[in-house]
């Protein structure tokens, strides 16, 4: 029995090395979250009834089966410096795979310097797991020798000491206490933006060389476009509030609609790791979760549109609008779209058919906004393309997916062609009601691509049997420029969906922000008559300035 709580005892202090770790890499992802003791203690907690658990579970029945192998019992002590050792490499090894796959993927949550910082305790963590696992071979080698082990413990608690001082010693950055003011501009140039997520130039390519997308056609043809690079995480919120202000989330700090709380702790995070089904915990009553739209922090386009006074119509995400009952037009349209499904009243169809109900009442009301208040500035999301991909993009592509139907392969297969047809339509509408002064831009801030084989099998277990395309590692988006101004038929490259917002700044005359990670990419996108007598004109930041109307 001694033996046994000895064995549970050290294999308890690896779980609560494991979740030290953790909670580190959970205030991390959590940027919007000042690191303080108390914070950790809470998600240290959580961690050691969870993962850490679970761990000391199973160096306890690692423990037996080696000793079971070795063929004879294995004595241990209270505290086990070489067990320890043991279990503490195994746990720095596993924490340096799940760091690293969360950092990477969330890297665009960090300024350069923290980027640093990681790539640092990395190296640290990668340099403990060495000399673990040296200490432990010379430990046996020289007579058992405990100095070996007070070196490693030393080096252990020194590092880990410097992971926690450097996180409490940041510093928040300081707000200007003065603002300085800019005087407001007349803008005398109009801008239609048209969002259609999910757009992708492996479908607008194909059916344009078939002559099926002339509006598209068009775009290429008399205007500029190319693919636009994104990054991971790929989830609206970040997204979108990157477009709107040109910068990545470690400045503007949307990074999440949810909140998730531990038990009834008061504390609150934002973002929970991936990789160890952490997000699954929600389903039970250990993690809650809500959703809540966070306060914007940074300066959109829009609130400099505000400021200088400059008519808009803006209507995006969040996607607020469902048509419960659809007018008889826009049923009737559908059945010209699908003619062969128009009595198809499958589940499956039914994402299709609601799809098209938001997308097209949504965009007609933008229209009608638009004809009514004569916007210098307009733009519309849809984003019914985005779910129709993500449930029909197998019959699209069935050689990517092995055995299916051929009934519903011929059934559905032309689906998503037929979506890109009507956007087709939409865009076609915006080209025939663009003025002479106004620039037109087509985007997506994402593509589509096909789930790989385990991720169906996820999906199919989690009650996701239709989903077959996702976007979740950032497939690049695609973007058009068409406009007296804008290059004919350039193939632009290097345009990243931070660049619009100081681009779209640049073109209407207005300054861009130093602070901003995009750049107005004006020498790829315009004629150079432009651009010479519109040179770009820069400010520290819209944070530190006030819009004002001359006196």
């Amino acid at each position: 029995m001694m033996k046994l709580l000895k064995i549970f005892f050290n294999s308890l202090l690896g779980g609560v090395f494991f979740s030290s770790l953790m909670a580190l890499l959970i205030l991390d992802l959590n940027i919007n979250q000042a690191f303080s003791f108390g914070f950790f203690s809470q998600v240290l907690f959580f961690l050691l009834l969870t993962y850490g658990f679970l761990l000391t579970i199973l160096f306890m029945l690692g423990f037996f089966v080696v000793q079971y192998f070795l063929g004879r019992k294995i004595r241990i002590s209270l505290i086990s410096p070489s067990f320890l050792i043991v279990i503490f490499s195994i746990c720095t090894g596993l924490f340096i795979l799940v760091s690293r796959a969360n950092y990477r993927y969330f890297r665009s949550f960090f300024l350069p310097e923290i980027k640093e910082f990681f790539l640092s305790q990395t190296s640290t963590l990668i340099f403990l797991l060495v000399v673990g696992i040296l200490v432990y071979t010379l430990y046996y080698r020289y007579k058992k020798s405990s100095l070996f082990f007070i070196v490693y413990f030393l080096l252990l608690a020194g590092c880990l000491g410097r992971f926690v001082i450097k996180r409490t010693v940041e510093e928040e950055p300081q707000k200007a206490e003065k603002y300085a003011s800019l005087e407001a501009k007349e803008i005398e140039k109009g801008i239609t933006i048209i969002g259609l997520e999910g757009l992708s130039f492996d479908f607008v390519i194909p059916l344009i060389s078939e002559g099926k997308l002339p509006n598209f056609s068009l775009l290429m043809e008399k205007g500029s476009w190319g693919k636009l690079e994104t990054f991971t995480p790929n989830e609206p919120i970040v997204l979108n509030n990157s477009f709107n202000t040109g910068k990545l989330p470690a400045k503007h700090k949307q990074i999440s609609l949810h909140k998730y709380r531990f038990f009834s702790f008061s504390t609150e995070l934002e973002v929970v790791p991936r990789f160890i089904l952490f997000r699954q915990m929600t389903r039970s009553s250990l993690i809650r979760m809500r959703e809540e739209i966070p306060v914007p922090v940074a300066k959109d386009i829009w609130m400099i549109f505000d400021e200088n006074k400059t008519n808009y119509v803006k209507m995006d995400w969040p996607y607020s609008f469902q048509v419960s009952k659809p007018k008889q037009n826009t049923e009737t349209r559908f059945k010209l779209l699908y003619p062969n499904l128009q009595h198809e009243i499958s589940e499956l169809f039914q994402f299709v058919s609601q799809s098209y109900f938001n997308d097209w009442e949504y965009e007609e009301a933008a229209m009608d906004l638009k004809k009514k208040n004569q916007p210098r500035l307009f733009y519309v999301l849809l984003n019914g393309l985005n779910t129709v991909e993500s449930l029909f993009y197998r019959y699209s592509f069935p050689e990517m997916f092995g055995e299916l139907d051929q009934e519903k392969i011929s059934k559905y297969k032309s689906v998503i062609e037929k979506y890109y047809q009507y956007y087709d339509q939409v865009v076609g509408k915006y080209i025939a009601s663009l003025r002479g002064d106004e620039l037109l831009m087509v985007f997506s801030p994402h593509g589509i691509e096909p789930l790989p084989l385990w991720k169906r099998f996820v999906e199919r277990v989690m009650g996701n049997e239709y989903v077959s395309a996702y976007h979740e590692h950032a497939p690049e988006g695609v973007i058009f420029f068409f406009g007296n101004e804008v290059d004919k038929g350039k193939n632009i490259e290097g345009m990243r969906l931070i660049d619009v917002a100081p681009t779209l700044l640049y073109y209407v005359g207005l300054p861009v922000g130093r602070d901003m990670d995009g750049i107005a990419q004006r020498a790829i996108l315009f004629i150079e008559e432009f651009t010479n007598e519109n040179p770009v004109f820069l400010i520290s930041s819209y944070e530190d300035i006030v819009i004002k109307k001359p006196e």
